[in-house]
Order: structure tokens, then sequence, then C-alpha cells
């Protein structure tokens, strides 16, 4: 030909040529090949600046060898002595220096998002820097510190090792080499201001996906299930789920792309610490790490509320269902209410009561306040409440405002309970999964009897 055509559909400038080879006589092959298509083309090679045969070779500020890629950033040497910025454009600069290597460092969204949200005036105040000038001193040792990254084999299962908290999501992806699980790449970001309000459960999610996209490029093909060590149940259930709507239905679809292997882990004593290897750190030691560098206050949202669906499959507790009925013309109503007990959902109580000159949205209140205190009577102080009134889960949450007046006497009558238990955890749910409390109204409203 008399041009070089592309390659891959793409045409790109190369300044550095690395390569590697298993064996010595295969690199010979391949470097003999490799210089024959540069004299065929006329591309000149700087033989001083070449090294052939070499164990580990540097390429790019990484160390390239036979185990794996390591970082060997420029700043390493000076980065120690390094004092904490006195502008937020140095702030910035050295963020950005982070990004270069974010594959090597493990919790960067979790330490890093009390310095994204710094601004000038906070730092040339000099106030609340405590928690800033932590997380700087943490990355000057993580950066001089970083771990080696294997190379991705296709033909062994890549594991994702997930791990969110309130502000950010994150995960390892890795390999097992000799029954120890080593890194591959590493990931993460900051969760938006939406995201913030996910549950846990669904940040981890965000983790998964993240990995499966940026990723992509080293994992697919590969001859084995994606293991994937989650401390969560939800993944199984969107996996499965023909109910899964909004964002859940978005990211079944995703992961259903995938041969998933899903392995189920809670402590430390679950195993996995022990075949982890040096470079990832067991996920409670990156909780004590968050607990300590929480951002201001407008960054950390309260944790919302969990769909049943999300319950774990071995939670132990207890659940109270209500529902509340009326008809418009006569005013006439009931409420009805269940408490079960898991796992098994046993069902301990069940009751259905008439009202009179009541609206929906009362006869809602009254199946929340009665059935609290059933609960209440039974001395159980703590319970996930389940509705499927978005209106009255919302009020009782303090999410939505209350400016009837009907609903306002109501709502302070679930406050004044509310102060009975260890804990109320509210929960909005659809009609389709609140339907024995639906049918105990139901029934009661066309009986006109308890």
């Amino acid at each position: 030909p008399t041009q070089m055509g592309l390659v891959l559909g793409r045409s790109s400038y190369i300044d550095d040529i690395a390569h590697g080879a298993p064996t010595w006589d295969k690199l010979c092959e391949d470097l003999n090949a490799l210089l024959f298509r540069l004299l065929y083309w006329n591309i000149t090679v700087s033989l001083p600046k070449s090294e052939f045969g070499k164990q580990a070779i540097p390429y790019l500020s990484h160390e390239v060898c036979a185990e794996g890629i390591g970082a060997t950033p420029k700043i390493a040497k000076c980065v120690q002595g390094l004092p904490f910025p006195s502008t937020l454009k140095g702030v910035q600069s050295f963020l950005g220096s982070l990004n270069y290597y974010n594959k090597f460092i493990e919790d960067l969204p979790v330490v890093a998002a009390v310095l994204y949200e710094l601004d000038e005036d906070c730092i040339r105040a000099g106030h609340d820097l405590d928690k800033a000038k932590e997380a700087f001193e943490i990355f000057k040792r993580k950066i001089t510190s970083t771990p080696l990254l294997r190379h991705p084999d296709c033909t062994k299962p890549f594991v994702i090792i997930p791990h969110a908290n309130p502000w950010a999501a994150c995960a390892v992806l890795g390999q097992e080499h000799e029954g120890i699980i080593q890194p591959v790449r590493f990931t993460g970001r900051v969760l938006n201001e939406s995201e913030l309000r996910y549950h846990i459960a669904e940040k981890e999610v965000l983790a998964i996906l993240r990995v499966l996209e940026q990723f992509r490029p080293l994992i697919y093909g590969s001859e084995t299930p994606i293991v994937i060590y989650t401390r969560h149940s939800v993944l199984k259930w969107l996996l499965k789920s023909n109910s899964a709507d909004g964002r859940h239905l978005k990211w079944g679809l995703e992961l259903s792309k995938w041969t998933l292997e899903l392995r189920r882990v809670q402590r430390d004593e679950d195993g996995l610490a022990a075949i982890l290897g040096a470079g990832i750190t067991p996920r409670e030691h990156l909780d004590e790490v968050a607990e300590n560098l929480i951002p201001a206050k407008g960054r950390v949202k309260a944790p919302p509320p969990i769909s049943v669906e999300m319950l774990d499959s071995d939670f132990e507790g207890y659940v109270l269902s209500f529902d509340g009925a009326a008809k418009v013309s006569t005013r006439q109503g009931s409420c009805g209410w269940i408490l079960w007990r898991l796992p098994g959902w046993n069902v301990l109580s069940a009751h259905g009561f008439p009202l009179d000159d009541v609206t929906v949205n009362d006869a809602e209140y009254h199946g929340l306040i009665k059935g609290l205190e059933l609960v209440a009577d039974r001395g159980f102080r703590d319970v996930v409440v389940v509705g499927d009134s978005r209106i009255v889960v919302q009020q009782a949450q303090g999410l939505i405002g209350c400016h009837r007046p009907n609903l306002q006497r109501r709502l302070a009558e679930y406050e004044a309970l509310n102060m009975k238990f260890g804990s109320v955890r509210l929960v909005h749910v659809k009609r389709d999964y609140n339907q024995a409390a639906d049918y105990l109204t139901t029934k009661t409203l066309a009986l006109g009897k308890a």
C-alpha cells in the first residue's frame, strides 16, 4: 500500500511503544515483526532510548512488569513534605494529579469528598479544615504506596467488590491468584444530589454498574461468570424481578447483559476478608474511614426508606402494613392493619375497622395510628411500617408539608405515638405490594363492620 491504513478504525500518533510476551522466544519473535513493520514504513527508532528484555519498564509514569502495573508518580519524591494548599486552585491542582492515578487509589471518592466541597473563602479563612487536612495527609501516604494492579486474565473469573457510603460509591475489580483476590483496577465517584438519597443497597448497584461500564474493554468476553460480593440482596431482586420500574428497571436491563454470580457477605466472619490481597482494604475498614471524614452537612442526605423488596432475606423483625379507604359520596370509610414477623412473614395480628365521616387520607392515617397503637401495646420497640399512601407516608417522614387541619391533627397523633418507639422506618410502596392490608380494608368497608 502507498500509505498506512487505519487500525481498528483509528489513526493515532504513538510516541512510546511498549510490548511484553510470556517467553523470551515469543518476545524475540514479536520484536522481529515490530522492527520489520517500522522499517517497512520508514519509521525511525532511537536506540539509546530503547530497552529490550527488561523485567520491568517505566511507561507513561507507570511501571509495567510481568505481574502487573504499578504507579511511579513524578511527585512522589516531594509529596511527603507538601503543605496543605492555601488556595482553592492549589487544592484543585492536587486533586487533578490524583485523578491520573485514580485506578490505583481504592477509596479516592470516599476521602476526596471533603476536598471537593471546599471553596475559596473556606480555605482562606482556615476554619473547619481539620477533615480536609486529614484527607490531604491520607492521600499523601497513598500516592507513595499504591498497590500493584494485576494484568487482567480473561481465562479467570473477574471479581467485583462494591462499597458505598452516604456520599460515595466505589468498587474493586479483581481476580483470584493462588486463592487470594488481587486488584486489577479501582474505581469510584462522589454521588450527585439526587443519588445522595438512594438507599445504601442502590448505591452499591451504582458502583457495580460503574465497573461494568468503565472496564468493559477489560472484562468483555470473559470465559467465566463475573463474581460479585455484595452486602445486600437488592442485586438478586433486580436480576429476577418482574415488577421493577424507574431506575430499577434500567439497572436490571444493564445487569442482565452480563453473566453474574452473586455471593452474599455481611462481615469479616463471612470469609471475604481472609482472601483479600494486600492491596484491597476490607469493607469494614473503609466504613471506619468514612465515619471519620463525613463531609459538611449539605453533602449528606438522610437515607431514604427502603422498599419491602429490599429487606434482606435474613431480616428479623416486625413489619406493619396499613391501608385506608373511603367513599366520597357517603364519607363512610375503613382502615386495616396487619402485623407481620420476619423472617417467614408470620401474621401476628390483623384488624379491620369501620370509620365515619372521613376522607381517604383520614382513613389512611387511622390505619397507620391504630396499627402503631397495636405494636406499642405488644411492647415492640422497632418496626418497619409499610403503606401505599404517598401523602401520609411522606408527611409522616417530614418530606412534604401538611396543611389541612384534619390531617394536621392526625399527624400530631402519629408524632406523639412515634415517641414510644426506638425506631419507626416508614416505607412507601406500590399498592401491588400492599395487597393484604388493601384486601382487609376493602372487605371491612363492604361489610360495614370490624
